[in-house]
C-alpha cells in the first residue's frame, strides 16, 4: 500500500493552515463586529433613556403653583434642616431662609476643591444640574405621603411642610416639591474607572428626617453640558443664550431677566474596550468642544432643547 509522499504532505498541512488562518480571521471579524453592534445598540438605548429622563423632568421646571419666585424664597417653613443638604455659593439649599437667597436653577462646573456641598468626589470638570420644583398634580392634606415634603398654597400665605407639619389647613392645596441634583462621578467597576450619572433627592426617610438620598441613574454618561435661553425683555422669547460657566449669580436670581429655555447635551461611552478600535473623534457640545483622548471607547452624543412650560416668575 502506498503512503503520502512528503510533497503531499507538505501541501496538506499548508492547505489545513491556510483553511485555518482563514477561519480564525473570520471568527475574529464576527467577534470584532458583534461587539460592536453591541455596543452601539446599548449607546442608543442608553440615550433614549436619558433623553426620557430630561425631557420628563425639565419641561416644568418654573413651576411653583402660579406662585412667583419672589413668593417661593419669601415662603415659611418650620421644617428641621436637612441632612447633606446641597448649598451653593449663593444658594441656601432645599428650603428658604429669611434674608438667605434660594434659586429654584441652579448649575455650575465642578472645581476640584469648589462645588455643590452635598457630592462627595464629583468628577472635576463635568457639570452639574441643580432645581428645585412642584411635581405632579396638588393633594389634600388627608393625601399626604409621609416620605415626600410639600408646597402649601392659600389665600393667606405660601409654606414648605410635610404630613407631620402642625396646622395643615384642610381647604389648602398642597403640591408635592422637588429638589433633585444631577452630577457625574467616576467609580470603580471591576477594576475599570466609569463615569457614572449621579442623582441627589429631597426626601424624608422611616425616621422623618429630611435627608438628600443618592441613587445612580447611568453607567458610561462621561460629560453634561448645558446652556440657557434667557428672556432678557420678559416678552416670552429667548434673547440669547449663556453656557453654564457663563451664567452670573443675577442671572441665576432672575431678577432682571427669566431662563425659559434649556440646552442639555449629554456624552455617553461604551462601558467595555475594544482594542479593535481608536477613538479621537471631536465632539461639539454646544458651545463647547470635547477631543476623545485616542482610546477604545465608543462614544455617542446626544442633545436637546426644552422649553419651559410655566415661566410665571
Amino acid at each position: 500500500m502506498r503512503g503520502f509522499t512528503l510533497l503531499e504532505v507538505l501541501v496538506s498541512l499548508t492547505l489545513g493552515l491556510v483553511l485555518m488562518t482563514f477561519l480564525i480571521g473570520t471568527l475574529f471579524a464576527t467577534q470584532q463586529s458583534n461587539r460592536q453592534t453591541q455596543q452601539l445598540v446599548q449607546l442608543q438605548q442608553n440615550s433614549q433613556m436619558l433623553l426620557s429622563l430630561f425631557q420628563s423632568e425639565l419641561p416644568n421646571m418654573m413651576f411653583f403653583a402660579g406662585r412667583s419666585l419672589a413668593d417661593v424664597a419669601s415662603a415659611s417653613h418650620q421644617l428641621p434642616p436637612v441632612l447633606g443638604d446641597c448649598v451653593a455659593e449663593f444658594d441656601v439649599g432645599s428650603f428658604p431662609m429669611k434674608d438667605q437667597p434660594y434659586l429654584t436653577l441652579y448649575a455650575e462646573q465642578v472645581k476640584q476643591q469648589k462645588h455643590l456641598s452635598c457630592l462627595s468626589q464629583p468628577k472635576a470638570g463635568s457639570e452639574l444640574l441643580q432645581f428645585k420644583r412642584i411635581v405632579g398634580s396638588n393633594v389634600l392634606a388627608t393625601q399626604m405621603r409621609t416620605n415626600r415634603f410639600y408646597f402649601e398654597t392659600s389665600a393667606a400665605s405660601n409654606r414648605f411642610v410635610s404630613s407631620s407639619s402642625a396646622e395643615l389647613i384642610p381647604d389648602s392645596l398642597y403640591w408635592p416639591y422637588s429638589h433633585q441634583v444631577f452630577y457625574i462621578s467616576e467609580q470603580k467597576h471591576a477594576g475599570d474607572v466609569v463615569p457614572v450619572l449621579m442623582r441627589k433627592r429631597l426626601i424624608r426617610n422611616a425616621a422623618g428626617q429630611a435627608v438628600m438620598d443618592t441613587d445612580s441613574i447611568m453607567d458610561g454618561v462621561e460629560r453634561m453640558h448645558f446652556e440657557f435661553g434667557l428672556d432678557a425683555n420678559l416678552d416670552g422669547q429667548v434673547d440669547y443664550y449663556l453656557s453654564t460657566v457663563q451664567m452670573q449669580q443675577q442671572h441665576w436670581q432672575q431678577q432682571k431677566h427669566r431662563i425659559i429655555n434649556i440646552k442639555f447635551y449629554l456624552l455617553l461611552r461604551s462601558l467595555d474596550e475594544d482594542f479593535s478600535y481608536q477613538n479621537n473623534q471631536l465632539y461639539q457640545m454646544g458651545q463647547q468642544w470635547f477631543k476623545a483622548p485616542s482610546d477604545p471607547f465608543r462614544r455617542l452624543l446626544v442633545s436637546s432643547s426644552v422649553a419651559f412650560s410655566n415661566t410665571r416668575l
